[in-house]
């Protein structure tokens, strides 16, 4: 086995000095027995194309200590320069919110879509500190309104120890994610027990006593970190650590850069096409799975994933991603309407037609859909679209909830019928049975449900008459609703019952009004003092017919 000295000196041979001085080589310690080359420094050296990265910070001796470690790495660092704050420090929540409304900031005023990230440095001192850490995220303001001396007398006062933990956490913006990435380093110690009488460093301005750093000794040394060599520092380093975090991701990024075209696939987006023309030659297939909780549409999914190649797209995550974008919480039901109420009521439909759009499958599968216009969405945007409901048993559909443990706030059975409740006030489920192509139940093994989903495809595959479920718009709830639309007044169901005679598709009474009081988002029900039980078509019933009138006309 050669020796360090000997792998050193053939180190020194393959690379030339400018690249040895700017890459400093540590020989390894006793325990090692070959020196490796960093990964990093190989990645860097083969990399044709790498990510211009720059640094928002009005802290000049960040942005130097950044730019020494980037350079350490083979990377440049850039700094777009401003004349004001590039962002508000706002303190009010967590760290990882506080980068994200920085980066936003930085976004929006700059209106730049570089690739850019931002750090927040936090303190922790245990003795000043409950569940919550102080000063936290406020340090800097916090350390310019006090000495040393003020706080060694009040740990000293309180005398439960010393002990301080820095944190830096970085946020990274990149222009094709949705989300930062984030990136988090922190380093324990304890305060000196003695101010710091050190000189700064000139080279390394961050290395000084005039910062938190000239108070502070991390564990395992018995220096404080403001007063150690810039490459002792390293290991201890709160901030060069978080840094160094970065860079790992970037090398992954620049990985992805310098990949050959045979290793990614290459998304064409089909041009849109006027909706009110004939869309020939689109021969992608939609199937749109509804049903209640614990029904069946994951399974439906997954198995459509691992059988059928289908792509496949879950309604609900969708939604909450749309939401995170818009810095807004999906909790429950009553969340998801309102949210929905001020974004539109098709706003997930839309995003996964442009995802569906930016893709080349011949089949895609969207599960969870719980709003009428976002089923007449889609079957306007996509001609070959197919509905397929799933039922099963509500005792049978809780036992499901109880085994998957996922929503630890419904516990019982009530619990459980609520929250199907709260999903019906969507409007999509109330209806199914008007608007299914095909209705499958999941009540036994998976097995026999898998045997079912077969089926179901096997009959949209054949062409010929496929959908033998299909009674779109024949029920006594579609005519009812039709007949109650056309008359456009509130009507008594007698009234309601002789205009279905005359549409041609009679309806008695008594079972137009079984059906509209199912539907209290289609219809509302009218009761007055001394008059005739009444009902008036709502906005959302002309919506459901239109729908039906749709699916009524494939072929």
């Amino acid at each position: 086995m050669p020796s360090q000295q000997t792998c050193y000196a053939a180190y020194r041979t393959i690379f030339p000095q400018h690249l040895l001085e700017r890459f400093p080589v540590e020989i390894p310690d006793s325990r090692s027995e070959i020196m490796v080359l960093r990964p990093s420094y190989r990645d860097v050296f083969n990399f044709n194309r790498t990510a211009r990265v720059f640094f928002y910070t009005s802290n000049l001796h960040k942005l130097l200590q950044a730019r020494l470690i980037f350079g350490r790495y083979g990377y440049a660092l850039d700094y777009y320069r401003s004349h004001k704050e590039p962002y508000d420090e706002v303190y009010d929540s967590g760290t990882n919110t506080l980068l994200e409304r920085a980066i936003r900031q930085v976004h929006e005023d700059f209106g730049l879509n570089s690739i850019f990230f931002v750090e927040d440095t936090s303190l922790r001192i245990d003795a000043l500190s409950d569940e919550g850490d102080y000063p936290g995220v406020r340090v800097k303001e916090w350390f310019s309104d006090v000495t040393f001396q003020e706080v060694d007398m009040d740990l000293n006062a309180r005398g439960i120890g010393r002990r301080a933990t820095v944190k830096s956490d970085i946020g990274l913006f990149v222009p094709t994610l949705s989300k930062p990435i984030f990136v988090h380093a922190e380093t324990s110690g304890t305060i000196a027990n003695t101010p710091p009488i050190f000189e700064p460093s000139v080279q390394y301005p961050w290395l000084t006593p005039e910062t938190f750093n000239g108070w502070f000794i991390p564990d395992g040394s018995h220096k404080r970190l403001g007063e150690m060599e810039f490459e002792e520092s390293l290991d201890y380093d709160f901030r060069a650590k978080s840094i160094i975090g970065l860079i790992s991701r970037i090398d992954e990024l620049n990985a992805g850069l310098n990949l050959k075209p045979q290793h990614y696939h290459t998304r064409e987006r089909r041009k849109k096409q006027n909706v009110q023309l004939p869309l020939l030659g689109d021969d992608r297939l939609c199937i749109l799975v509804i049903g209640n909780k614990c029904a069946g549409k994951s399974t439906f999914g997954d198995y459509m994933t691992q059988v059928h190649n289908a792509r496949v797209f879950e309604a609900s995550s969708v939604l909450r991603s749309i939401a995170d974008d818009k810095n807004r919480e999906i909790s429950g039901g009553k969340s998801a309407i309102s949210f929905l109420k001020k974004e539109g009521m098709d706003i997930v439909a839309r995003q996964i037609v442009d995802y569906i759009d930016g893709f080349n499958d011949k089949m895609y599968v969207i599960t969870g859909l719980r709003t009428v216009e976002e089923a007449q969405h889609i079957v306007e945007s996509v001609p070959r679209t197919i509905i397929i409901s799933i039922s099963a048993d509500d005792r049978i559909r809780f036992e499901r909830h109880i085994r998957r443990a996922r929503d630890s706030d419904v516990k019982t059975f009530k619990e459980f019928q609520d929250q199907d409740n709260e999903q019906l006030k969507f409007g999509l489920l109330r209806v199914y049975q008007d608007i299914s192509d095909i209705m499958l139940t999941n009540e036994s093994d998976i097995e026999a449900f898998q045997s079912k989903i077969d089926e179901a495809m096997g009959r949209i595959s054949a062409k010929t008459t496929p959908y033998a479920d299909r009674h779109i718009g024949q029920s006594e709830l579609s005519r009812s609703l039709y007949a109650l639309n056309k008359l456009r007044i509130t009507s008594t169901c007698e009234e309601i019952s002789e205009e279905t005679k005359a549409l041609g598709f009679h309806v008695a009474k008594y079972n137009t009004n079984r059906a509209l009081k199912e539907v209290p988002e289609f219809a509302k029900r009218v009761e007055r003092d001394g008059d005739l039980l009444s009902y008036k078509a709502l906005p959302l019933a002309g919506k459901l017919l239109h729908l039906i009138e749709r699916l009524s006309s494939r072929e």
